[in-house]
């Protein structure tokens, strides 16, 4: 079955290509792009808004259009990770698109993916995802810290919301119980454990008056308490 498809999509060509060779300029019409053909398993984006990017295309002669140039429009969309050309003779172009998975929330606006892609969707999604933040040019900094942080805590209960790199150098962290901790510049993972043996010891149980804590001294942590509870 498949070789007669073969068989038919070059018979096609030849005949187009010999109308061609007449003076005719009927092939640019013969394989002109008429559907796109969206495949893949989408899960933010949507078969319609794609098509509306890739608009383009249509239009486009299927014979004469490179690879590379399809490529660069099917990645132009801003949650197409990667995608796979397929020409489908004679009028349509299928496209099978991977979507970027997301990881975490970048700054403003923008999202880091599990493969360290930061993209800018046009409508950033609701996400239960945590919050990353750090000077321009920081990302990889900041997600790296994020993965050590995220395997200390792995035995835990606590999760991070929102995790901080300042300009100046110091990090700090928000769980998702609504404890902020302050970690400054230096030893991050081991004032991280020295701030969990105290919050398991005891903190754990009195969430609800803590304020923030500081963890950078070198043989414990201040609590600071909301006031008025």
């Amino acid at each position: 079955m498949r070789m007669i498809a073969l068989i038919g999509a070059v018979l096609l060509i030849i005949g187009a290509l010999l109308q061609q060779e007449e003076g005719s300029n009927s092939s640019e019409d013969w394989f002109a792009i008429r559907h796109i053909e969206i495949v893949g398993d989408l899960k933010y984006a949507t078969k319609t808004s794609l098509q509306s990017d890739y608009i383009s295309l249509l239009g486009r002669n299927l014979l004469s259009l490179s690879l590379s140039d399809t490529l660069d429009v099917a990645l132009s969309s801003e949650w197409v990770k990667s995608a796979e050309v397929r020409k489908v003779w004679p009028n349509t172009l299928q496209l099978l698109v991977y979507e970027h998975t997301p990881l975490a929330y970048w700054r403003d606006g923008q999202l880091i993916s599990t493969t360290a892609d930061i993209f800018t969707p046009q409508s950033v999604p609701e996400l239960p995802l945590t919050r990353l933040n750090g000077p321009d040019d920081s990302s990889d900094i900041v997600l790296d810290q994020f993965g050590l942080i995220s395997q200390v805590l792995s035995s835990t209960s606590l999760r991070v919301a929102q995790l901080t790199l300042e300009a100046r150098g110091a990090w700090h962290l928000t769980f998702t119980n609504g404890i902020t901790v302050k970690l400054g510049r230096d030893e991050i993972i081991e004032r991280l454990q020295r701030f969990i043996a105290v919050y398991e010891s005891d903190l754990s149980g009195r969430i609800e008056t803590i304020h923030s804590v500081d963890a950078r001294y070198p043989h414990g942590v201040a609590v600071s308490w909301r006031k008025n509870l």
